[in-house]
């Protein structure tokens, strides 16, 4: 493993482009995961070329080489939300989506528009779990570029995988609405676009920090915490939260000094 990966000066570069995306993705899983991506973590010319012959289309270039580099890779893309594997990629007629990345349990997916395919890195479009007007017809624009959204995910995925039932490297807290703006003073941001690329009250998006060997998401909940009466917020724990905090360390030394210097009611809620 890497003494040193600077996530901020490395996310920089890999937003601007498909190609450094890849880059940026190569570099977090040698510093962050259990091993460097090696050949045949991706899926090889034949699978995806079959998988086009089954839906009848060509993929965007920046898809085909997502699934090329990492798309075997559980810890980096197969955990909580997932690149759809190769068998299960598919078109949603409805929104004539072709869904790529998805919630493991169905709630959310995204995905580009069949009118976007010819793109090499096409934008994205999320499709949420609301009933609000026009977003079960026509989703939510996400993010700019597809390669962005594997960014997005790798990062993701990280939170829910460390390298052994003996290491533990990541905690999870709630936060109130006047906590929210400490983690602002405690990180420094790293610079991913805001997302969605539509402004929605149901989509709020995620922020993203770093700290010293921690990578960082702030999460808020839909309607800034203030749900339409009758809804069920039944999965917050502590009363009057309005964002989801998740950590996670590169090393155990690097969890340990969070702990110690966060808050602890942020995360003894319980």
């Amino acid at each position: 493993m890497p003494k040193k990966f600077d996530l901020h000066s490395a996310l920089a570069t890999g937003v601007l482009g498909r190609r450094s995306a890849w880059e940026f993705i190569r570099g977090f899983a040698a510093a962050w995961s259990s091993a460097p991506i090696r050949d045949g973590d991706g899926y090889d010319g034949s699978e995806l070329a079959a998988a086009e012959e089954r839906l009848g289309l060509r993929l965007p270039t920046a898809l085909r080489e997502a699934y090329a580099l990492f798309g075997l890779r559980e810890d980096l893309c197969g955990t909580m939300h997932r690149l759809q594997p190769l068998d299960r990629l598919s078109v949603s007629p409805p929104w004539n989506l072709l869904s790529y990345h998805v919630e493991n349990q169905g709630a959310w997916a995204c995905g580009v528009r069949l009118a976007d395919l010819h793109l090499d890195d096409p934008p994205v479009v999320h499709l949420p779990p609301c009933s609000c007007e026009g977003h079960s017809v026509h989703g939510v624009a996400w993010m700019e570029r597809l390669s962005m959204d594997c960014i997005e995910l790798v990062l993701t995925e990280s939170f829910y995988n460390t390298y052994g039932t003996d290491c533990h490297l990541g905690i999870w807290g709630e936060l109130r609405r006047d906590e929210v703006s400490l983690v602002d003073q405690m990180f420094r941001p790293l610079p991913f676009p805001s997302y969605p690329s539509d402004s929605s009250p149901c989509v709020p998006g995620s922020r993203w920090y770093a700290g010293d060997d921690l990578l960082v998401c702030l999460s808020p909940y839909m309607y800034g915490g203030e749900l339409p009466p009758g809804a069920d917020r039944g999965w917050w724990h502590r009363p009057g939260s309005v964002a989801d905090i998740n950590i996670r360390a590169r090393t155990p030394e690097a969890l340990e000094d969070a702990r110690k210097r966060l808050p602890r009611v942020w995360f003894d809620w319980s």
